[in-house]
């Protein structure tokens, strides 16, 4: 399967959760639906274990900067943004709401560009462009 066939897939998951915690946080606080949230990750992440134990594996054996670079990342989007994000979607429209919060590409563009050194191309400037440009217009 292609990076880009992971991608909508991810997308398309990413847009059904986003869906599901809005209905969740109707009537919760949104700082009660990150830790709900990190509840049914730690339980997908037993299961996800249990069914590949090769995996978990490969955590152990895995290098101190790259497991404690992911570990950052995990913090930063399954805490932080989360809780950001489930303030804004508590009091906001999921359309507007997923897609501003979507946005989150145009930064890790940005900070892959400066620091991982990928390359900067007219398809991603563009691409990058109307996300920002759709992300105003929802504003």
């Amino acid at each position: 399967m292609s990076a880009f066939s992971l991608a909508v897939i991810s997308a398309l998951v990413w847009g059904v959760s986003a869906f599901f915690e809005k209905w969740g946080l109707r009537q919760a606080d949104p700082a009660a639906g990150v830790l709900a949230r990190t509840l049914g990750v730690a339980v997908g992440c037993v299961i996800f274990a249990l069914a590949a134990p090769a995996v978990v594996q490969r955590f152990w054996v895995m290098d101190g900067r790259s497991r404690w670079a992911l570990i950052v990342g995990g913090v930063l989007a399954s805490v932080v943004a989360q809780l950001f994000f489930y303030r804004a979607l508590k009091i906001g429209e999921v359309g507007k709401v997923a897609v501003v919060g979507g946005a989150w590409p145009v930064v890790a563009f940005l900070l892959s560009a400066a620091f991982l050194g990928e390359p900067v191309t007219r398809q991603k400037i563009v691409g990058i462009a109307l996300v920002v440009s759709g992300a105003v217009l929802l504003r």
